[in-house]
């Protein structure tokens, strides 16, 4: 993994918060490590930085570096401890001990193969793991770490095994991070041979004493009594009556009974007794309660008051109603929103915030300690449920029910969508007044509005009263002192009236007004982007349009798709794309005829604001 230079794409200090669950991912995911095993190694006081790293082959690795010396790393949706690490906490992990010559192989970037590794004879001390399991490698003559992998063989197969490739390393001693100046010089200590736990169990026994010796001298010591009352009395005979008391120097001690100890079954049948150790969690919502174990009143019948009970008893009722039917890997957020929240009856208020856990995550984690449901990481950051414990005692103990919600009031009678006509706003394109030609539009004041009509209308007359129409040429004016200084031109110079109107109409500051249906007036002193109409083609060929920067123009994207969907007679809704900052609305096939001809010939919108429209109104309906 190192064997090549990185790139470092970021260096993030970590938080006290961050660091506990760093300790807590490391006692999660390493079964030799304590609480305590895990504090040592992230001290909360020290100085821990998470570096983000592009390995040479494109692979991102998180590397959590503790006082200077890097202890973690985060790769492959999973912990893996460094050499720096287990030659403090050694027993981490399972150790495979290799001959030390095949060291300076694997520092040259070949893998461990199974002759390398000293196996003893017979198996004995040989550590168990699974295929895919994290190991580190300790040479014969040392005992500190010096490679750490992942398991390319489960222990079984290594014995059975001849050859082949049994650790894929990943990080040994000397490799590029080993080497990184930022981090010292990092040197491996010297300690004794790895001595196979098999020799020190022999090393024991061997100090025990003969056993025989020991047996004989239990035999001499046994005394046998003779006359008592049989002890196991057949099954089908009836009880033995109690014999009389015998005196101190011979009583038997008696043996408490035990509670689970098999009963002596009489000839005549026993009258029928109810067993009250158990109960229906479904008929019995509190006794249900306290028989789901330890977790609060999120087993039985009774809806919880506390909210962590309260998530507890959601989750319990989904994996009780959906642990058969539901599809896996569920991702958390997916669980929490589509299933855990309607779960929660009307009258409660369900917030993972408000609970003790303040995260979703955090909360499966502590359900999958109770053996709830298994989680995993399936992606980088992205946690998922990938099994159910149907068979839990709190599953079995919770009832088959579902809280139902009350019905809400009935809302009065309103119209159906399809009589209701869609009103739009009206939109005008307006020009406000600015200092460079009020005396233009006087006695108008700065700040005015004036559409396109109104402002050529102004315009004609000041032209008209002044006498500045061209004599020599035709649709010409012939500017004087203000419209000179307007134009930034010279005066007595003639310029034709659409010149002139456009030149004007740059000096004032573009407006937008839109009316809407109950009176009210909005009036924007921006001119605003066109309406966008694009057709994409999704999976399985088929086309869409998509219809954007509606808002801006005062639409109400909901009512208006529902129009649409009813006027075009196809498939339409509201949507967003990744990355925009506004809504849009989705139509099924090419409707760009369709968009077009209704904003423009419908709603009155002027076609500047319709971004292709007039190469949309020449298709036909359908094309």
């Amino acid at each position: 993994m190192f064997a090549k230079p990185y790139k470092v794409k970021s260096n993030n200090s970590l938080k006290n918060s961050e660091k506990k669950h760093l300790i807590q991912r490391i006692v999660d995911e390493f079964p030799a490590a304590t609480e305590e095993s895990a504090k040592s190694l992230v001290p909360l006081k020290s100085s821990c930085v998470c570096m983000k790293l592009v390995v040479h082959s494109g692979e991102a690795v998180d590397v959590f570096v503790v006082d200077g010396v890097p202890l973690v790393l985060g790769a492959r949706g999973r912990l893996l401890p460094t050499v720096c690490a287990l030659w403090r906490l050694p027993a981490l992990l399972p150790a495979l001990t290799v001959q030390a010559p095949v060291l300076p192989k694997i520092q040259n970037g070949a893998p461990l193969y199974l002759p390398g590794v000293c196996v003893p004879a017979g198996g004995a001390g040989f550590p168990m793991f699974a295929r895919g399991a994290p190991l580190a490698a300790v040479t014969s003559d040392n005992a500190a770490a010096a490679a750490v992998g992942l398991a390319a063989l489960a222990s079984g197969d290594m014995l059975l095994k001849l050859g082949g490739v049994c650790l894929d390393v990943l990080h040994w001693v000397g490799d590029q991070l080993c080497r990184d100046p930022k981090f010292g010089k990092l040197e491996r200590p010297r300690l004794p041979p790895p001595a196979h736990p098999a020799l020190a169990a022999l090393a024991a026994l061997a100090a025990r004493p003969d056993p025989s010796e020991r047996l004989a001298a239990e035999v001499q010591q046994l005394h046998i009594q003779h006359g008592g009352k049989e002890e196991w009395p057949s099954l089908g005979g009836r009880a033995a009556q109690p014999v009389p008391q015998m005196p101190q120097e011979t009583q038997v001690t008696k043996v408490p009974q035990v509670p689970h100890a098999p009963r002596v079954l009489d000839d005549a049948p026993a009258p029928a007794q109810q067993d009250d150790s158990w109960m229906d969690g479904a008929e019995c919502g509190t006794a249900g309660a306290s028989a789901g174990g330890g977790g609060g009143g999120g087993a039985g019948g009774a809806v919880p008051t506390d909210m962590d009970e309260l998530l507890q008893w959601t989750l319990v009722s989904f994996i009780k109603q959906h642990a058969k039917s539901i599809e896996l890997p569920l991702r958390a957020s997916l669980l929490y929103r589509n299933y855990l929240l309607p779960l929660c009856p009307a009258d409660r208020t369900l917030d993972v915030k408000k609970t003790s856990y303040k995260k979703v995550g955090k909360f499966l984690e502590a359900m999958q300690k109770e053996g709830l449901l298994e989680v995993r990481e399936v992606e980088k950051g992205v946690d998922a449920v990938v099994a159910l414990s149907a068979a839990h005692p709190r599953v079995r103990a919770h009832p088959a029910r579902r809280p139902r919600r009350p019905a809400p009031p009935a809302a009065p009678a309103a119209p159906a969508d399809d009589d209701v006509e869609y009103t739009p706003p009206q939109v005008r394109e307006m020009f406000a007044v600015t200092a460079a030609v009020a005396d233009l539009f006087a006695p108008l004041k700065k700040g005015a509005t004036l559409t396109a009509a109104e402002a050529r209308a102004a315009l004609t007359q000041y032209v008209q009263t002044r006498g500045l129409t061209s004599a020599h040429q035709k649709g010409a004016v012939t500017l004087d002192a203000v419209l000179a200084r307007v134009l930034n031109g010279n005066e007595q110079e003639s310029v034709r009236w659409d010149a002139l109107m456009l030149g004007v109409q740059a000096r004032m500051t573009p407006c937008t007004e839109m009316r809407f249906a109950d009176g009210s007036c909005s009036l924007t002193r921006a001119r605003l982007e066109p309406i966008k109409m694009q057709v994409v083609t999704r999976s399985g060929n088929k086309k869409v349009t998509l219809v954007s920067n509606l808002e801006s123009f005062g639409f109400a994207l909901g009512e208006l798709a529902r129009a649409w969907q009813r006027g075009a007679a196809a498939a339409a809704g509201v949507t967003r794309a990744p990355g925009a900052r506004a809504d849009q609305i989705l139509l099924q096939g090419d409707q760009t005829y369709f968009v077009a001809r209704l904003l423009v010939e419908k709603y009155g919108l002027p076609k500047k604001f319709v971004e292709g429209a007039d190469k949309a109104l020449k298709k036909k309906k359908g094309t």
